[in-house]
C-alpha cells in the first residue's frame, strides 16, 4: 500500500510538474527595417554667374542675391566663401562687399576675404544670401576696365 501510494504521489507530482510548467506563447514579426545614414548635399540658385556685374563704377554698389538650399537629409551649417580664380589683383583686393542672410549680417568686408558666419538650415530648407558688391570712391584710373573672375563655394557641414 505504502508502494502504491508512492507511485502514485508521485505521479501526480510529475503531472503537476508539468502542467506547472506549459505556457503559452507568441511571437511577431516587423520585417523589412533599414537603417540608412543621413547626407549633406547643398545647391545654389543661380547656378553660374551668380555675383557678376558688368560696369561697377567707383562709389557704386550692386547687390546680387544667391538662393542656397539643403537638399540632403540633415541639418546643415552653410558657409559661403569665395576664391579669385583669374583677373587683375588690384581690383580684386580693392572690392568690398556685405553680406546679408536672413536680415543679418553674416560677413562684411573685402571680397577677398569672403567668408560668411555660418547659417543653419534644416533639410529641405531654402535661403537667400544677399551679396552687395561695391568699388570704393576712391578707386582711381588705374583700377579703369580691370575684371575679376571668382567663384563662391557654398559650403555644408552637419549641424551638431
Amino acid at each position: 500500500m505504502n508502494r502504491i501510494l508512492s507511485v502514485t504521489i508521485g505521479a501526480l507530482l510529475a503531472i503537476s510538474l508539468t502542467v506547472a510548467s506549459a505556457y503559452f506563447t507568441g511571437q511577431a514579426q516587423v520585417p523589412d527595417n533599414v537603417i540608412r545614414a543621413g547626407d549633406v548635399e547643398v545647391s545654389a540658385e543661380p547656378t553660374a554667374s551668380a555675383l557678376s556685374i558688368d560696369a561697377l563704377a567707383p562709389g557704386e554698389t550692386q547687390m546680387r542675391p544667391v538662393t542656397v538650399r539643403n537638399t540632403g537629409a540633415l541639418a546643415s551649417d552653410i558657409v559661403v566663401s569665395g576664391a579669385k580664380k583669374m583677373g587683375i589683383t588690384d581690383f580684386y583686393n580693392a572690392l568690398t562687399c556685405v553680406v546679408t542672410c536672413e536680415g543679418a549680417v553674416v560677413y562684411q568686408g573685402p571680397i577677398s576675404g569672403l567668408q560668411t558666419a555660418p547659417i543653419r538650415l534644416a533639410a529641405g530648407a531654402a535661403t537667400t544670401y544677399y551679396t552687395a558688391v561695391t568699388l570704393p570712391a576712391s578707386a582711381d584710373n588705374d583700377l579703369a576696365g580691370d575684371y575679376v573672375r571668382m567663384t563662391l563655394y557654398i559650403d555644408a557641414e552637419q549641424a551638431h
